[in-house]
């Protein structure tokens, strides 16, 4: 394992003491562990032109490899040390719009006062972004939708809400047909949007006017009396605005918490997860249900 740190850091920097200087080691002692890396594995990893150092064929190979081995190395050793302590490290979360301004502020708060110790990175993302981040190991937790997208995620639904037609109180659409009312509604890339399309389908055509991509921005445009929109009732917030039912029954979205199994889940997401189904879980919720 050393010899793939040191092997790393003369991949990174392309020099000799440089590399050595990092690691604390001399040149010499340096290229010693290099020659036994190269011995071991029978090949020439490095070519040496003048002073500095290039990555042969094999040694690009062997980069890729020895990255994954050293991230799963430490990968290990942090479960195992949080494993004895149970009350550091940092708690990654993405979140869709609606529910970091209006679930999370709460959640986090009570989180923290019962582990002072964890640090918490919430970030607000589209429920694509977020699903991607699970996969990739960028992310610990994703409060989304269900079901969730990618087969390989684990996806417990916590809570339904409707979709619902919002229009400024007072304004000249309220109370206006719906396939009348000029609409502000989010792009295509947002999973709402979608689910928006989905929902009016075969009901009534939408009158989209404007697309944007941030439901504050939105709710402002609403408020002015220029258009309406359609989002979940849970995104409403604020004064002077009414929703009404964009059909019987509601079109529904189901809020979801979601995971990526083959993942190792620290001692903080664990805790964090159990918190979110605490208090935001139905009754009857499909809880730890996998896609």
């Amino acid at each position: 394992m050393n010899q793939l740190r040191l092997f790393l850091a003369l991949a990174r920097t392309e020099h000799l003491s440089r590399a050595a200087a990092e690691a604390g080691l001399a040149p010499a002692t340096l290229s010693h562990h290099l020659a036994a890396l190269e011995r071991s594995l029978g090949t020439t990893l490095f070519d040496r032109s003048g002073r500095g150092l290039r990555l042969t064929e094999t040694g690009r190979l062997l980069r890729g490899f020895a990255l994954r081995i050293v991230n799963e190395a430490e990968a290990a050793r942090a479960a195992i040390a949080e494993q004895e302590r149970a009350e550091s490290g940092t708690l990654r979360l993405g979140v869709i719009h609606s529910f970091h301004a209006n679930l999370m502020p709460g959640l986090v708060a009570e989180f923290l006062r019962a582990h002072p110790g964890i640090r918490v990175e919430a970030r607000e993302m589209i429920a694509s972004a977020i699903e991607q981040g699970l996969l990739d190991g960028e992310l610990d937790l994703g409060l989304a939708f269900a079901p969730a997208a990618h087969p390989g995620l684990g996806c417990a639904r916590l809570f339904d809400e409707a979709l619902v037609l919002v229009t400024a109180r007072g304004s000249p659409w309220a109370g206006a047909p719906p396939e009348s009312i000029p609409l502000a509604l989010l792009p295509p890339r947002f999973a709402t949007r979608r689910m928006i399309d989905a929902a009016l389908q075969g009901r009534w055509a939408p009158k989209v006017v404007a697309e944007v991509d941030a439901i504050g921005s939105i709710l402002a445009l609403v408020r002015s009396g220029a258009v309406g929109t359609v989002l979940s009732a849970r995104s409403v917030v604020g004064e002077g605005l009414d929703c009404r039912a964009i059909a019987d029954p509601p079109p529904m979205r189901s809020a979801a918490l979601l995971w990526c199994p083959a993942r190792y889940q620290s001692a903080s997401a664990r805790a964090f997860s159990a918190l979110v189904r605490a208090r935001l879980a139905e009754p009857g919720g499909r809880r730890g249900a996998r896609r």
